[in-house]
């Protein structure tokens, strides 16, 4: 139903625009090797796996004075020769199997090819009103790393490539009142899955006011048939910024938790190169201390969060660190460090940024885990045939648009 709406608010909307729209292109092109693939008890010496893909984005745009539509279509075609290792932790595949938007053109035990229309975007606006209807994407929060208040398919910790967030089926009503206070209200409709039987819409408001150079936003939701109450926040500390969120979620069962998330960064220069730093601390209330049970250690609703993407972490502390540097004008590196204070462990991932030209852009880098099994980072026992986790892997990725 979503789907023929999306396509005739397509049909309504480019009959009256009557201007020139605009239209362009990304090709991407994604590989990683990983030094062991998933292990298994007949399985345990297995060779490297090797998985990449290639993405094609359309990208068409057009507006008036009053109206706007945005149009993305994309095709993927992803080649694992063996299964992913890692599901929560990784940079390749952007589509994740739970996600039903889109036709699979074919498929195979180690390739698929799918075409999805990825935005499909009427506005209307005015000077205070706007009104946003069909497939776009939605995000909450102020996490740099980790997302708890973002529960519109978040950016996994390890994700290079940010440019383009998933959409989603949604009527997004927006009002910005004179005090410079905005109210949102938004309706996303999903798919149900008959195999998972719970509600799937997502049902929001949300509230934001200025308070001098500070930020407040206050968000309440129903969410999968979870209720959640937010409280985001971003205050000016001399040449930083501090940024938090508080979120507190109950379950079907009545099962409450909060999550917390901190963060604060800082810009300066160093013989001559601008650096950006960054520090965030996660508290995750459905996560847990002591992952020694392996996979069994966390809650179905831990494992649902998980498998639709609005979570990518298992402990219940951990902080992340990360730094910026332009080098040269064409050349840019990104470290991040990922760590949980509970067992330890940790996640290490860096890579270098080349831009050859205005059109193109070249990334890679390497991701080292340290952990021992059963921990965040290491190698975490699903069952007596199945490990996931512990991946060390390098990647690249070749970015061009036009």
């Amino acid at each position: 139903m979503i789907r023929r709406l999306t396509l005739l608010a397509a049909i309504l909307v480019l009959l009256p625009l009557s201007i020139a729209a605009d239209s362009n292109f990304r090709l991407k092109f994604s590989t990683e090797a990983s030094d062991i693939p998933v292990q298994t008890s007949d399985n345990d010496d297995a060779d490297p796996s090797t998985q990449g893909l290639l993405n094609f984005r359309y990208l068409w745009a057009t507006s008036s004075d009053n109206w706007a539509f945005d149009l993305q279509l994309v095709s993927e075609l992803n080649y694992v020769p063996g299964q992913e290792r890692n599901p929560w932790l990784h940079s390749v595949p952007q589509f994740e199997s739970q996600n039903r938007a889109f036709w699979t053109l074919t498929e195979s035990s180690n390739h698929s090819l799918i075409a999805s229309i990825d935005r499909a975007q009427l506005t209307y606006k005015s000077d205070s009103f706007r009104a946003s209807f069909g497939r776009f994407p939605n995000s909450w929060g102020r996490g740099l790393v980790f997302h708890p208040l973002d529960v519109f398919n978040a950016f996994a910790p390890t994700l290079v490539d940010r440019e383009f967030k998933r959409g989603n089926d949604s009527l997004l009503i927006e009002y910005a009142f004179n005090s410079g206070s905005e109210l949102q209200v938004l309706t996303t409709v999903r798919k149900r899955l008959v195999e998972i039987r719970q509600p799937s819409t997502t049902y929001a408001l949300k509230y934001f006011i200025p308070l001098g150079n500070a930020e407040l936003e206050t968000v309440g939701a129903v969410h999968y048939g979870d209720e959640i109450f937010g409280v985001s926040m971003a205050i000016p500390i001399s040449e930083s910024v501090l940024r938090t969120d508080v979120v507190h979620t109950c379950l079907h069962q009545a099962d409450c938790h909060i999550s917390v998330v901190m963060n604060v960064d800082y810009t300066f220069s160093l013989l001559q190169s601008p650096i950006y730093i960054f520090g965030e601390y996660f508290y995750n209330g459905i996560g847990v201390s002591d992952l020694s049970p392996g996979y069994s250690s966390l809650s179905k609703a831990h494992t649902r969060r998980l498998g639709r993407g609005d979570l990518f972490s298992l402990g219940r502390n951990l902080l992340a660190f990360g730094a910026h540097v332009s080098w040269h004008p064409l050349w840019n590196q990104t470290v991040t460090l990922l760590t949980n204070t509970n067992d330890n462990s940790a996640l290490f991932q860096t890579f270098v940024s080349f831009t050859p030209t205005d059109h193109a852009n070249l990334n890679f880098g390497f991701r080292l885990p340290f952990g021992d099994t059963n921990e965040e980072f290491g190698e975490l026992v699903v069952d007596d045939e199945l490990a996931v986790g512990g991946v060390a892997g390098v990647f690249a990725e070749f970015i061009y648009f036009r």
